[in-house]
Parts: C-alpha cells; structure tokens; sequence
C-alpha cells in the first residue's frame, strides 16, 4: 500500500487522522492567516481587472474529455449496452479504442476498468443539438471551477476542527462515480492509492503554486505527469480510504499550508442543468 510520504516532500504531509486538536489549532491559525493573504491577491488582481473571465467548458455525466476528444469513460461490466453497440451509437472503432487506451491490437479489450470511448464529430453535434454537450461556464483564470460534474453536488462537510482532529479540506456529497474535474489548468504530481485518502489525485497548478488533492476516488483516470486542464474529468468519486460513504474530499494548498476551499472554488455549483450559463455550442 502506498503511504502519503511517498508522495513529493512538497505535497501533502498530513492526513485527516493524524492531527491532533493543539496541532489542529495551530494549522487553523496559518489556515487564516495564509488564506487572508492569498484572498487579499484574488480580491485585489480581480478587481483590477474583471475582463480576465473566459468560458471554459466543463465536463459532466454526458460528455467526457480525454487526450483533447470528446468521449466518454465507460465499464463495460456495468453497463446494459454491448461494446458492439457503443462502437455503434458513438461511431468509434475497436482500433480507435486500443489506440486510446493503450491497448495492444491483439489484446482483449478489459470489461472491469474504465476505458474511453471517443465520440465522432457526428455524434458530437448529434448531442449538442439535443443539449447535451459540456456545460460552458464563465470562469476567471485565477478561479478554480466546481469539482465534481454532476448536478446537485454539494458540501457535506467543511475545513475545520471536527471530532477532535482537524478536517484538512471539504467534503462534497455525490453519487457514487460521478466525474472528478480538475479545478484549473495544472500537471498530476500525484495518483494513486494513498492511506486515508484512498485512490487520490495531486495536481500542482500554475497560480501562485497552489496544489490541489481529490480523495476517495472509485477510479483514477490521470497519470502522474499528466497535464490537465480546468474542468476535465480526472477521476471517478467513490469511498475508498477512510472514508463512510461516496463523497469527494477536495483540499486546497499554499505551500503545504492548507486554506479554506471554500475561499478559491467558484460559488455553488449548477444544481440544475438550466442553471448553467449555457450548454456547449454547435460546431
């Protein structure tokens, strides 16, 4: 099993058990005054300038991105519709799929893990025209997007004391695999099976070196050195670790100090798909 230490020294060094409450005061105080900081930078860089707001396009249950296509994750074991038949309805091709997956041509295809199935410009447009595209939401780049992309996600848990230990991060309640989205453009330092936090994703993000975790996770679907970007799905939620149900654990770090999500991530998410600002154009 793999251990957060084997993680790199500037990753996370904690874990949600570990602290105790004369720690976890002393991290609250550096959780305020570093989130104070940082805020103050966000505030005032916004202020300064609001034209910065771009439309990002977010993945969701419908539509998933990987590689720079359109597609979707797909277990072939759980689902009622037959390889033939996705191949079929998405308009792909066995050797596109093994292509993708990195799956040797004289290998089967697995039935038990994820494997991504890319959509054809056709059954792109096919979807968009019913409304079913990636949701586009204007976001400023300093801003880390939603991340978890399907509806009615919500925190279930926030940063702070709780039970006597600190609570490195917040908790979003969701259903059992829905997407994982990296909430901005960065690079995978980490994915893999990781104590506590069960299958978790790191990723070190271009602003002010911020890093991000996903924990819990049902399934991972980034690589470490990956560069992904904001709103891509990088895992599947789930309740691996320590962990009493699916939620997603997402925390927010400066320098191995931890701050409040809550303070970083853009307000409450779509909690109905005709909240959204719009769905993903026609091409």
């Amino acid at each position: 099993m793999e251990q957060i230490d084997n993680f790199p020294q500037n990753e996370i060094l904690v874990t949600e058990k570990q602290l105790t409450v004369k720690q976890g005061k002393k991290m609250r105080k550096n959780i305020i005054l570093s989130s104070l900081i940082l805020l103050a930078f966000w505030l005032r860089s916004t202020t300064i300038d609001s034209s910065t707001k771009q439309a990002i396009k977010i993945d969701n249950d419908q539509v998933h991105t990987y590689s720079e296509r359109q597609g979707r994750w797909v277990i072939l074991a759980e689902t009622s519709i037959s390889l033939s038949n996705l191949i079929k309805e998405y308009e792909s091709t066995e050797e596109e799929i093994k292509q993708f997956n990195s799956i040797k041509i004289n290998e089967i295809i697995p039935t038990r893990k994820p494997i991504f199935i890319p959509f054809s410009e056709n059954y792109i447009q096919t979807l968009s025209n019913k409304g079913l595209g990636r949701d586009t939401v204007l976001s400023d780049y300093r801003d880390f997007v939603w991340p978890v992309g399907t509806v009615n996600a919500k925190i279930s848990s926030k940063l702070g004391l709780r039970r006597n230990s600190m609570h490195t991060g917040i908790d979003i309640a969701c259903p059992h695999r829905s997407p994982v989205l990296a909430a901005a453009d960065g690079v995978v330092t980490g994915a893999a099976f990781n104590g506590n936090y069960g299958l978790a994703v790191f990723i070190q993000h271009d602003i002010n070196q911020i890093q991000t975790l996903y924990a819990h996770n049902s399934f991972l679907m980034v690589k470490e050195g990956e560069r992904v970007q904001k709103g891509q799905i990088i895992a599947f939620s789930g309740s691996t670790g320590h962990s009493t149900g699916p939620h997603l654990h997402f925390e927010v770090r400066y320098q191995n100090i931890v701050l409040n999500p809550e303070h970083y991530i853009q307000v409450q998410p779509i909690l109905d798909p005709k909240l959204a600002i719009a769905k993903e154009p026609n091409p």
